[in-house]
């Protein structure tokens, strides 16, 4: 059989066939290692031979000898095999570090209220999961689950997450903030309506629920600039409790943002006309199976939002 100079590209099912001969001496039990029929494997080592162009066998009445060529590519050979299976190892180690890192995205405002108490409480059910926390601009969120860069983010639900998963976690109406002896803390419920003369203190422009106050009061705005515009829930009910003005903010965040002395001197009362609520969301990628550890810790938020 004469040397070819230019060989075609061999596959790794040829070079396993090789190897595997070699390393039994036999066609039927290498063939049987490999699951594969005597006549297969033989056709697998034949057309190396002919792609390489030269013997890697001779052929005696017992055994299969590897020929001079044979142990000359058999280290090669064994070196392809062991790097492959060193790469496969590296993935699959990169793999399970990363199914226990969960990255949860979420706003300032709800990572300021439940999202650190429902991580704290899935880390004593769930330990071998190490959960990180990213607070980012409501607008981000989506975008952080798209190219990968948080597993879930929990916000508000929106017109712009069509091509995400979005698993309802819990909602929360939004609430009229007021001090105990403002005139409208005495009321069962308010209208959006009565609140345009008020001093209101407003979330931030671009924000999930500045966005829902907007929208509430519609085509009848307040008739004045609000005196405070913040970030934090926590900054509107000290804002509130000063005598600064009246905030609209949700049940939920209220309740867990507030302090026990401001829930002595603050009033709730709900608000009407229109009724206003706000979906809080766990977006994840559909493309993407959600990991054991995804789903244990939507699974999990929701029964901790139910509970407190």
């Amino acid at each position: 059989m004469g040397f070819k100079t230019i060989t075609s590209n061999l596959s790794l099912r040829q070079l396993r066939a090789f190897l595997s001969v070699a390393q039994e001496t036999s066609m039927t039990r290498a063939a049987t290692r490999l699951h594969l029929t005597p006549s297969a494997l033989s056709m697998l080592v034949r057309s190396m031979e002919d792609d390489l162009g030269f013997r890697l066998f001779d052929r005696t009445t017992r055994r299969l000898v590897l020929t001079e060529a044979g142990q000359q590519l058999l280290p090669t050979v064994r070196q392809v095999f062991d790097s492959l299976e060193q790469g496969i190892d590296a993935v699959r180690a990169a793999q399970q570090v990363r199914a226990s890192l969960l990255v949860v995205a979420t706003s300032p405002l709800l990572a300021s209220a439940l999202v650190p108490q429902v991580i704290a409480s899935f880390r004593q059910q769930q330990p071998e999961v190490r959960v990180r926390l990213v607070d980012a601009t409501v607008e981000s969120l989506p975008a952080l689950v798209r190219d990968g860069s948080a597993d879930i983010a929990v916000c508000t639900a929106n017109s712009d997450i069509s091509d995400l998963a979005a698993s309802r976690l819990y909602s929360d109406r939004l609430m009229l903030v007021c001090p105990v002896g403002h005139p409208l803390a005495k009321l069962r419920e308010v209208g959006w309506p009565s609140l345009r003369d008020q001093p209101l203190i407003l979330m931030r422009p671009g924000s999930g629920l500045r966005s829902l106050v907007d929208k509430a009061f519609g085509r009848r705005p307040p008739s004045q600039p609000p005196v405070h515009e913040v970030a934090q829930v926590a900054t509107a009910l000290a804002l509130v409790a000063a005598g600064e003005g009246i905030a609209m903010l949700p049940s939920f965040a209220i309740t867990r943002a507030w302090t026990a002395r401001q829930e002595q001197a603050l009033v709730t009362v709900p608000l009407v006309a229109p009724v206003v609520r706000r979906e809080i969301v766990a977006l994840t990628r559909p493309a993407d199976c959600p990991s054991a550890a995804c789903e244990g810790f939507i699974r999990h938020f929701k029964l901790v939002s139910a509970t407190v």
